[in-house]
């Protein structure tokens, strides 16, 4: 899978659970909060096989927005809630309920649960009895986790020494891990996140439309992604106006929230937009509302590997995109989509112009829909990580 080690066995594996019972999993992460990591969580919550693994869920945070999900999942939670900066009774605190739940495996999703997980979890391992081994634990890099930042890199790197498996989400995260961090390279796995592609397919764009409540008419830019600095809106707005200039027709829907859409909404009114962006707030929506667009834009200054960018592929849309992290192994320079440089409006601009005439603009949707469906799949990752926990539990 993209050049990765083939999987082995991890060392000093604890005994199997008992015969006819699945192994539990927690996975652990800050919140469920609304974000590509947290509905991958949820994908593998709601479709790895019961039979062999049954998952739980720790928060060390809070439950988050998305948490009413576990219910229908029937997949319990616990909160953790950990004290303001560094808590060092955490991990005494996960180790503990890690072993008074028995838990075999620990699967937990960037940096700030990976370092606490990872402890937790040898915790559980030394207070265990001789030979009755303990939780193992896989951690998931689902974005670059601030590669200049020196003091972070080393905090991965210890967590990492604690890891049974580090999963990379694309080769960029994968080249990271191993060259920046420096990571044992048989420790590292590539996942590409997966979609499910019956969900996020082609659809009625004036029936889209008209759930947005937009034009049905004319050019329809879209974004769906949090409105926070790394995803740089304000750039999509700087290029959006000058886009008008050519494209009076043009409209901009921005799908998610955050906490800077006060700004960017003002940012849109001083930039004469008017009537011509839509701010939807975050909708559950996504799969239906996709197919309105014309085209799909992130402008993002950083990304591990856009969910987002992917069942927008998935939904049979060109993409312009910015060049950073994992989102050239989505897009295809020409094919199916524009790759730009982040945090340059005019080039975001012109990119969003030249798709607007492209005569195959509906082919290089579709182009983009079959590369999702033959490297993204949803069943492709799900196997791919029940195959990771069955190795790093001994079989």
């Amino acid at each position: 899978m993209n050049g990765a080690p083939e999987v082995q066995p991890a060392r000093g594996v604890g005994p199997r659970a008992a015969p006819g019972q699945p192994a539990k999993v927690a996975h652990v992460v800050l919140s469920l909060n609304v974000g590509g990591l947290e509905r991958v969580v949820l994908r593998l919550l709601e479709r790895t096989a019961r039979d062999r693994f049954a998952p739980v869920v720790c928060a060390l945070e809070e439950p988050g927005a998305l948490a009413d999900e576990l219910a229908r999942l029937d997949v319990p939670l616990v909160v953790l809630a950990r004290r303001p900066g560094l808590d060092p009774g955490l991990p005494v605190r996960l180790a503990a309920w890690l072993r008074r739940e028995e838990i075999r495996l620990v699967h937990t999703h960037n940096p700030g649960p990976h370092l606490y997980g990872a402890i937790a979890a040898g915790l559980a391992r030394a207070a265990s009895l001789p030979g009755g081994g303990g939780p193992r634990v896989v951690h998931t890099k689902h974005g670059r986790n601030y590669p200049k930042q020196k003091r972070k890199v080393l905090v991965n790197r210890l967590a990492a020494a604690l890891t049974d498996r580090v999963v990379a989400v694309s080769d960029d995260a994968r080249a990271v891990a191993l060259e920046v961090e420096r990571l044992d390279p048989a420790k590292v796995v590539t996942i590409l996140n997966g979609v499910d592609t019956d969900v996020f397919r082609p659809g009625d764009a004036g029936a889209a439309r008209a759930r947005l409540a937009v034009p049905g008419s004319g050019y329809h830019v879209g974004c769906v992604a949090r409105l926070s600095p790394e995803k740089d809106h304000a750039t999509l707005l700087a290029a959006f106006a000058r886009l008008r200039e050519v494209r009076p027709d043009a409209h901009l829907s921005l799908i998610g929230d955050g906490p800077l859409r006060p700004a960017l909404e003002q940012q849109a009114a001083r930039l004469g937009l008017g009537g011509a962006v839509t701010f939807t707030g975050t909708r559950g929506d996504v799969a239906e509302l996709l197919p309105a667009f014309d085209v799909f834009a992130l402008a993002s200054l950083t990304e591990g590997i856009s969910l987002t960018l992917i069942e927008a592929a998935a939904a049979g849309l060109p993409i312009v995109a910015t060049r950073v992290g994992g989102n050239p192994e989505i897009v295809e320079e020409g094919e199916t989509g524009l790759l730009v440089a982040p945090g340059a409006p005019e080039t975001l601009a012109a990119a969003l112009e030249a798709v607007a005439v492209r005569e195959d603009r509906a082919a290089m949707g579709m182009r983009g829909r079959a590369r999702v469906i033959e490297r993204f799949g949803m069943d492709r990752m799900i196997r791919a990580y029940e195959d990771l926990y069955a190795e790093v539990l001994g079989g």
